[in-house]
């Protein structure tokens, strides 16, 4: 099979991508100690994220998943990323408080979902079925745990 360059170039930013959030989420974790656990935790599950697309990419080459790159772009990446790169300088000198933390946070997890990011690879066995499922759905549960401990900080 193999990917072609504009495909190799957007699994490089969906890397990319996550590598940003599990930075900004340590950032959080240094700048928010009572929620220190809580961000680290974040931060070391979109690592992970950042290295099962990396075998994604390898799957492909085996022919074990296609990626599909409809409605997905270089550009739009592109967009997004540089809007986070500018978020994690602003996290780096402390502009966020905690509840903008959350709301960022929400906000840049959610754009994945609603991007279907992980939706671009179409997989042929059940191995590579479950590991765009583990990515859906944690970034799912992100979403859902950053929810909860925004309510938690603001007592409603």
């Amino acid at each position: 099979m193999g990917l072609n360059p504009n495909q190799e170039k957007i699994i490089q930013q969906l890397v990319a991508q996550e590598r940003l959030l599990s930075k900004l989420y340590t950032i959080f974790a240094e700048q928010f100690p009572n929620y220190a656990d809580f961000w680290a935790k974040l931060s070391k599950e979109e690592e992970n994220h950042a290295k099962l697309i990396e075998k994604l990419r390898q799957a492909e080459q085996k022919g074990l998943v296609f990626f599909d790159e409809s409605k997905i772009n270089i550009y739009s990446l592109k967009t997004f990323i540089d809007k986070l790169e500018k978020t994690v300088k602003k996290a780096e000198k402390g502009e966020f408080t905690l509840l903008s933390a959350f709301a960022h946070a929400v906000d840049y997890e959610s754009a994945l979902i609603e991007k279907n990011v992980f939706t671009h690879f179409v997989p042929a066995n059940t191995k590579v079925k479950n590991t765009l499922k583990i990515l859906q759905s944690e970034t799912f549960k992100h979403i859902e745990n950053m929810n909860n401990m925004r309510k938690e900080a603001t007592g409603k």
